[in-house]
């Protein structure tokens, strides 16, 4: 079993990741924003990372940018589950590291197909 943390300041989606991560038989971990991200993979074993992009305090490409900064948490794959479909932003994410693009809404068949790509 995996431990999801599912960064998101809309608590629907957080809602809908965590419903289907626990569908794949994985825990979830939920936050609201990327500071809140951080601070949970503090006291968390995090497996892998679905954040948003635009959140308030610290958005989902800063939170990647810290993640990646850091030698406990940089191998932790980062997916970006978001409504932001710039080309700009994809290639800042995938320079920072980030390992996949999804765009909302929701869809479940690719969150799983994401998991076991990168689990």
């Amino acid at each position: 079993m995996a431990k999801i943390l599912i960064v998101d300041d809309s608590s629907l989606i957080r809602s809908v990741a965590a419903s289907a991560a626990k569908e794949a038989g994985h825990e979830p971990i939920m936050a609201t924003n990327g500071q809140e991200g951080i601070d949970l993979m503090g006291s968390h074993q995090i497996d892998i990372v679905f954040s948003d992009v635009n959140m308030p305090i610290m958005g989902g490409l800063e939170m990647v940018e810290r993640i990646k900064s850091n030698p406990e948490y940089k191998y932790i794959p980062v997916i970006m589950l978001t409504t932001e479909s710039d080309e700009t932003l994809k290639t800042k994410g995938k320079e920072l590291g980030v390992k996949a693009w999804m765009l909302k809404p929701f869809n479940k068949e690719k969150f799983f197909t994401a998991l076991k790509k990168l689990l």
